[in-house]
């Protein structure tokens, strides 16, 4: 009767057990990262019992094992990490959709009323009110300009404090994991069981962990979980960890980059490319930088065309206009690694050339290489760097200070400065230069059928500029300038001087004059009014396919698209990540109806055992009481 005993102690003891862990899930049912337990029963060995007959000799808790899926938990984190990037991504590219989209205010406004108000001024040259509008216009106009830069920059350095952040965050979470490894090691060598409670805690780190950053994971025969970020960067080996720092950009110290203490201070942020660091990386090289770029292109082509046509007319003083805009000139920041003091200066030669990228110009081996920043293509590049034979690439011209040491690299930003530097130089409204600089005429004697055209200012700066030239027939297929010469005509064909150009239809006689001079006293003239208005749609940008206002439009369409474009993959990621749960939760989850049923199983069990235990119990006392009888 002692085996029975056995059995059913063994048996009470059991299933208390497994009473305990089916209570312990009901009341983790909620608890983030539980995974749900099960006891582990197996089989006493049989007892001999002196016969051939094997009985059993009740039942052992070998354990208690957790539902826990790999493969589950790999896709969370992959999903987690992707839906964490697209969520980061999503609210830069949110951003510079609604700055750029706004109508009311908003850039492509400030443009059209700054147009208009060439416009207006067109049709009341002389009009100080129309001048002075003018003026406001343009000052608006370059507010709109400085205050969308502005912006984009505060989202850069909201950007720097994400990644500040979020590297403090990953740092501390891996050193908790560390920590666990150290202690479920310890605790699986002293229990020959690893402890359930701290896996779980593990788990819980490594997916909160996923959301900030991609991880991968690998797990050491002792139970300690190796955890690698990035392109394979250790994060924690064991109980050791690798802490990420934060490191100013090369060529830009507002801007941070994401290192490693063993990295030797060299950037690992192009390897990160998912979770919410991922998110913040990409939101800086793929929305907001390139806005900046293209907005300061925009400022660019506006101010060069605009000061171009200012210093072609005459202003209400009979002088050439000035300048009306300002804007700084493009950046060449040598890196922080570079070995000498070489500089490199950067001027635009061709404004339809200029693109909204960036480039690193390098030198190695006795020779530049421009590359773009923005696709890594090679740009092709032309000239020495001198300054009579100066470097030129994609309308840019670059002087280096002196030859740079072999591995010197510089990042040159045309544009990416140029909009928050933008300001209205002129503000005087009768500077403004409505008036052409120049007018043409064909003398009242004139007996032949030649007809001038006006006058079109081909280098503003010519000093001879508004000296007046006479341009007499010799005969009606030869003429002579200012009494000097015999040039052949061609009808139609162009006449240059002094930095403008003209041309003569018909036949001339001979005799004939033609005359171009300065327009001194045509304040009602309104032609470079009108020419500044039509610069509304005018080429300017793409080699002369794109004008001011189309490239406005094509930067409000484009961050519109890309803005629809990432809440589109946030949304399909968004389902991803919930099926990724539900695959979770359907190993892992507890299911409050299962363990139900759970209990009521073991209760039974508990009770029949109990029931077993009391029968044997008096089986064993009839046993001692016959016993007891017979030697009465």
């Amino acid at each position: 009767m002692s085996d029975a005993f056995g059995i059913d102690l063994s048996a009470l003891q059991a299933f208390q057990q497994a009473i305990a862990v089916t209570s312990n899930n009901v009341a983790n049912a909620n608890t983030p990262g539980y995974d749900e337990e099960s006891i582990v029963l197996t089989s006493a060995a049989p007892q001999a019992t002196g016969s051939a007959v094997e009985i059993g000799a009740g039942v052992n808790v070998s354990g208690v094992s957790r539902a826990y899926s790999q493969a589950a938990a790999n896709q969370l984190y992959t999903s987690q990490s992707s839906l964490g990037q697209l969520t980061s991504l999503q609210n830069y590219t949110s951003q510079i959709d609604n700055l750029f989209g706004t109508t009311a205010g908003g850039l492509s406004t400030a443009l059209q009323n700054y147009y208009n108000g060439w416009s207006t001024l067109a049709d009341d040259p002389t009009s100080t009110a129309a001048r002075q509008a003018l003026l406001g216009d343009a000052q608006n106009l370059a507010s709109t300009f400085q205050t969308n830069s502005t912006q984009l920059n505060d989202m850069n350095a909201d950007v720097n404090a994400g990644i500040t952040a979020d590297v403090q965050q990953i740092n501390s979470i891996g050193a908790s994991i560390a920590s666990l490894n150290l202690q479920i090691e310890s605790g699986t060598a002293a229990a020959g069981q690893a402890p359930n409670e701290l896996l779980d805690q593990r788990d819980q780190l490594v997916s909160s962990l996923s959301q900030l950053v991609g991880v991968t994971t690998s797990t050491d025969s002792n139970g300690s979980l190796n955890v690698f970020v990035g392109n394979g960067q250790p994060l924690v080996l064991q109980g050791v960890t690798t802490t990420l720092t934060v490191i100013p950009n090369q060529f830009n110290a507002s801007q941070l980059e994401v290192s490693t203490s063993n990295s030797d201070g060299n950037s690992i942020s192009g390897s990160i490319t998912s979770g919410d660091l991922g998110g913040l990386l990409a939101a800086r090289t793929q929305a907001i930088n390139p806005a900046l770029n293209q907005l300061g292109q925009i400022a660019t082509a506006l101010a060069q065309s605009a000061n171009s046509q200012q210093n072609c007319g005459l202003n209400l003083s009979g002088q050439l206009g000035a300048n009306l805009f300002s804007v700084g000139a493009p950046q060449a920041t040598a890196s922080s690694e570079n070995t000498d003091g070489t500089q490199v200066s950067v001027s635009i030669g061709n404004i339809g050339a200029l693109t909204a990228d960036s480039y690193v110009l390098a030198y190695n081996g006795g020779a530049y290489t421009l590359t773009d920043t923005a696709t890594g293509a090679n740009v092709p590049l032309t000239g020495a760097g001198t300054a009579a034979n100066p470097l030129t690439a994609n309308g840019l011209s670059m002087v280096v200070s002196a030859t740079p040491a072999s591995g010197d690299q510089f990042l040159i930003q045309p544009t990416a400065q140029a909009a928050g530097t933008l300001s209205v130089a002129l503000t005087d409204p009768s500077g403004i230069a409505a008036a052409a600089a120049l007018q043409t005429s064909a003398a009242d004697t004139n007996t032949g059928s030649g007809a001038i055209s006006g006058a079109t200012v081909t280098a503003a700066a010519n000093p001879n500029l508004l000296n007046t030239t006479t341009i007499k027939f010799l005969t009606p297929t030869t003429y002579s300038i200012n009494g000097a010469g015999s040039f052949a005509y061609t009808p139609g064909g162009n006449i240059s001087l002094n930095g403008w150009q003209t041309t003569i239809t018909g036949t001339p006689a001979a005799g004939d004059v033609f005359t171009v001079q300065s327009n001194t006293g045509g304040t009602g003239d309104n032609t470079n009014a009108l020419n500044n208005a039509n610069q509304q749609t005018q080429g300017l940008l793409a080699n002369g396919t794109t004008s001011v206002s189309g490239a406005v439009s094509e930067l409000i369409t484009g961050a519109g698209s890309q803005a629809e474009q990432i809440n589109t993959a946030q949304t399909a990621q968004t389902a991803v990540n919930t099926q990724a749960q539900t695959n979770v939760a359907s190993v892992s989850g507890v299911n409050l109806d299962d363990e139900a049923a759970n209990l009521l199983q073991w209760q039974q069990a508990y009770q029949a055992s109990a029931q077993a235990l009391t029968i044997a119990n008096s089986l064993f006392t009839s046993l001692l009481d016959s016993v007891n009888g017979t030697f009465t």
